[in-house]
């Protein structure tokens, strides 16, 4: 039951995918409802992820990650969007430390604390709060971006690779969200417009390949 309920969510994500990139491209209206039933059909098979501590905070992860969305195409709310997306990465630092065996305190201050300072100090210089919330979220991301890549180096498997590329995709749709929203001066309105919908390309096959990492999703037929 649960390997076909598998196969059929990813066919429902399939064509829901290819339903909002063509709205984005073509510029119907109505294309963030699609985006935000495709990202919250993820939240619900996060809900399934399994009991273990590890998978248990990638449902946490994944039901911000909705909230997160609400907030930015939905509200249209970047500040509190970004914000939330904080709290996502906390929740895979948090996994990191489980899946690692490194102290939890140790793994949140050393993304937490940078960001703070970072984030901080980039606000008040260039007197954004836009830009002082993106640096803080970017530096956190940076540091679980370099440790999806240590887990598979390290211990690598199937599981962790399938981590690794979520990961890789989840920063290339950042890259896209910021470039979309803060515009900046060095890229023209037609490469605005391309990030802009590039990042649900990214995006979305993102989140599917980090919940395949936990016990939601099955393709394979029990021994």
């Amino acid at each position: 039951m649960k390997r076909i309920l598998s196969f059929a969510f990813i066919a429902i994500e399939a064509v829901l995918f290819c339903t909002f990139v063509t709205m984005d491209i073509m510029r119907l209206d109505g294309e963030n409802i699609v985006k935000f039933i495709a990202i919250s059909l993820v939240g619900l098979m996060g809900l399934m992820a399994g009991k273990q501590r590890d998978n248990a905070v990638v449902t946490a992860a994944f039901i911000f990650t909705v909230l997160a969305d609400i907030f930015l195409i939905l509200i249209g709310n970047y500040i509190a969007g970004v914000c939330v997306f904080i709290a996502v990465q906390t929740c895979y630092t948090i996994r990191f430390s489980f899946m690692s065996g490194k102290p939890l305190v140790g793994e949140l201050l050393k993304r937490l604390l940078p960001g703070l300072i970072l984030g901080t100090i980039a606000g008040v210089l260039l007197d954004s709060v836009d830009i002082g919330i993106t640096v803080a979220y970017a530096s956190c991301f940076a540091v679980n971006f370099a440790h999806g890549f240590e887990l598979q180096i390290y211990n690598p498997s199937p599981r962790h690779l399938r981590f690794a590329i979520g990961i890789v995709l989840f920063a290339c749709c950042d890259a896209c969200v910021g470039i979309h929203n803060l515009q900046p001066s060095i890229f023209t309105e037609t490469m605005i417009r391309n990030a802009e919908v590039m990042t649900w390309i990214f995006y979305l096959p993102s989140q599917i390949l980090i919940l395949s990492t936990t016990d939601a999703l099955c393709f394979k037929k029990k021994p």
